[in-house]
């Protein structure tokens, strides 16, 4: 049944998917890093560096930010698609997009990996 959702017959329920496993990474990462904040309480630039040093945790940022980017290229997609009408505009706002959410993606992988 799960399978057949995700043939062509529903086109629009991988983005759903994506959307929501994208959204529950995020919010678990949040969590995380919340109950950081409050039992840490990092206050200088030491204690910032010691807390991104590892390298679990610049894996796990960069997939919080690949996530961020997935969720809102979704989300932006789906609001061009109901809301420009004309293809032509919709592309060419899509592709701008998905360029920005690219560069930031790579600058995001940059910060966290030359701490």
């Amino acid at each position: 049944m799960f399978i057949e959702l995700l043939t062509e017959r529903y086109p629009g329920m991988r983005f759903w998917l994506l959307q929501r496993i994208t959204a529950t990474y995020m919010t678990l990462y949040l969590v995380i890093l919340l109950f950081y904040f409050l039992m840490a309480k990092p206050v200088d630039y030491t204690t910032w560096m010691a807390f991104n040093a590892p390298w679990w945790w610049r894996i796990l940022n960069v997939l919080f930010y690949a996530s961020l980017c997935i969720h809102a290229w979704v989300g932006v997609r789906d609001v061009f698609r109901d809301y420009v009408p004309n293809l032509t505009l919709r592309h060419y706002l899509q592709m701008l997009v998905e360029l920005i959410l690219l560069a930031s993606l790579a600058w995001s992988i940059f910060l966290f990996w030359s701490i």
